[in-house]
């Protein structure tokens, strides 16, 4: 009857606290020392005050984590603004949006990938909200995936010909990556003749060196940053994993823009 008692004694305090938080600064340091004292002498009194409770307590734990992430990430983006990760722009690859522009995003990336398929969804729509940054594809296959391999060598061969072409081919790619798949390169065929490619010239390069030897360049590449996963990206040097949302893409570009 006791524990009780102090049970619902204890749920009302820790709840009626942060409602009082003006109170006597004297009082409010007994009142917590108490309650120190009675969880440290009676620790079992937590747990029955909580019964009942559980599912607000979850929704707190969750949101305490999400937030230490958060500012873990963030601390570490800060670190990163002074030493950047340097990736190679290759200017003669195809580039989305301004080649010049002040906020440069590199991406290590699987064409087989579901989550570098979503990822491709968020990227459409920031250069469509920032379109004088760059953007730039490089190849990271996971080698979880077949077609991985092929589809990288696909869009090489079809940026040997046309840039404009590549990049309509990469975003149909990603977003019929399930297709290829299944079907194999028969898929990749059509995707490059809706794209317009010249597929006497595109099986000419395949069955060169050129295109294998920048796939094999972007992997060694991915290897050397330490990227073990994809897609990554590298805003400016601040890497950005997976399929994160855009509003985080627009925190680091306001960071790195800010210079905090």
């Amino acid at each position: 009857m006791v524990k009780a008692v102090l049970s619902v004694i204890l749920l009302a305090v820790l709840w009626v606290i942060p409602a009082h938080a003006d109170m006597n600064p004297e009082d409010s340091a007994e009142l917590k020392a108490v309650i120190r004292q009675v969880l440290k002498d009676n620790p079992d009194l937590l747990f029955e005050a909580l019964q009942g409770h559980e599912e607000r307590l979850y929704d707190l734990l969750q949101v305490g984590l999400e937030k230490k992430n958060k500012a873990k990430i963030r601390a570490g983006r800060l670190r990163q603004l002074k030493n950047p990760k340097v990736a190679a722009l290759h200017p003669e690859r195809p580039v989305w949006g301004n080649p010049d522009g002040d906020i440069s995003i590199i991406v290590f990336s699987d064409f087989q990938s579901a989550t570098c398929s979503r990822a491709d969804g968020t990227v459409i729509k920031l250069l469509g909200a920032h379109p004088e940054i760059s953007y730039r594809f490089r190849h990271n296959p996971l080698g979880l995936h077949k077609m991985s391999r092929q589809v990288a060598l696909y869009y090489e061969a079809i940026a040997l010909q046309n840039h404009d072409k590549a990049k309509r081919f990469n975003h149909m790619a990603l977003t019929e990556r399930l297709k290829i798949k299944k079907n194999g390169t028969s898929e990749l065929d059509r995707l490059a003749a809706s794209c317009g490619v010249d597929m006497a010239r595109l099986r000419k390069e395949l069955a060169g060196k050129k295109v294998a030897e920048t796939v094999d360049g972007d992997i060694r590449e991915a290897r050397k940053l330490g990227f073990t996963a994809s897609p990554v990206f590298l805003v400016n040097g601040v890497t950005v994993t997976g399929a994160a949302p855009l509003e985080e893409f627009e925190e680091v570009i306001d960071m790195i823009r800010s210079g905090k």
